[in-house]
């Protein structure tokens, strides 16, 4: 019964996202039998997809004319997790949302993922989506890599590490982040904290935008006990 609600409330997210997506993007993206959480709420369950981890850290806001889009747009986002609002004036819709905090939605398909991936990036979102280091047959024709195309960062993480979390909140957000790295991820609560376990024992790769961003995940990858390789 919860898996079946689960997959509904997937697809009426989905067909949210559709429904306010511009017509010449609409017919690249399907709804898939995935279903979608809001970062920490994966105890209790195992999934067999993929990842995307999201978030918003400043309030954006999109202009509409037509009311209906506005509507669905916001409940799009607000399926996300977003803080979001609607706002009427001067004969057009305000839609504002933001989402400070890490999330993940999970898919089925690789190919699924980069469907919402570009979504989310159109939406005002970042992004992160880890791949197999091969990524053999993949097609990155319709990917936004930035002026210079992509750097890649790979990494990897053969023994579990912990991490600990007092905050509720911190620990959500690390789940969904390692999630999004593609990381195999255990999460426990006990005595007043929350650990965080977890591995990528094979090597996964980012493809980011520009080297200020890869250079930031190299980074937060070596503090955390990755093994990194940067290539541009």
């Amino acid at each position: 019964m919860f898996k079946s609600l689960a997959i509904q409330s997937f697809a009426l997210a989905a067909a949210v996202m559709l429904l306010a997506m511009p017509e010449n993007e609409r017919q690249s993206v399907h709804a898939d039998d995935g279903h979608s959480h809001a970062a920490g709420t994966h105890a209790g369950h195992a999934h067999g997809g993929t990842s995307i981890a999201y978030r918003l850290s400043d309030w954006k806001t999109l202009e509409y004319d037509d009311p209906g889009k506005a509507g669905q747009h916001l409940q799009a986002v607000k399926k996300l997790g977003c803080e979001a609002r609607q706002e009427s004036h001067d004969g057009h819709v305000d839609v504002t949302y933001r989402s400070p905090r890490w999330q993940a939605l999970e898919v089925e398909t690789d190919q699924l993922a980069h469907q919402w991936e570009s979504w989310l990036k159109g939406a005002g979102f970042e992004t992160l989506h880890g791949h197999p280091k091969d990524h053999e047959g993949h097609d990155h024709s319709n990917h936004n890599h930035g002026p210079d195309g992509a750097e890649h960062v790979a990494y990897r993480l053969v023994n579990w590490k912990t991490m600990h979390a007092d905050d509720p909140g911190r620990h959500a957000e690390a789940v969904a982040l390692l999630k999004g790295l593609g990381c195999e991820v255990k999460a426990d609560r006990h005595d007043g904290h929350s650990d965080v376990t977890f591995r990528c024992s094979e090597w996964m790769h980012l493809e980011l935008a520009s080297h200020q961003a890869a250079q930031g995940w190299e980074d937060w990858l070596k503090q955390n006990g990755f093994e990194v390789r940067h290539t541009h």
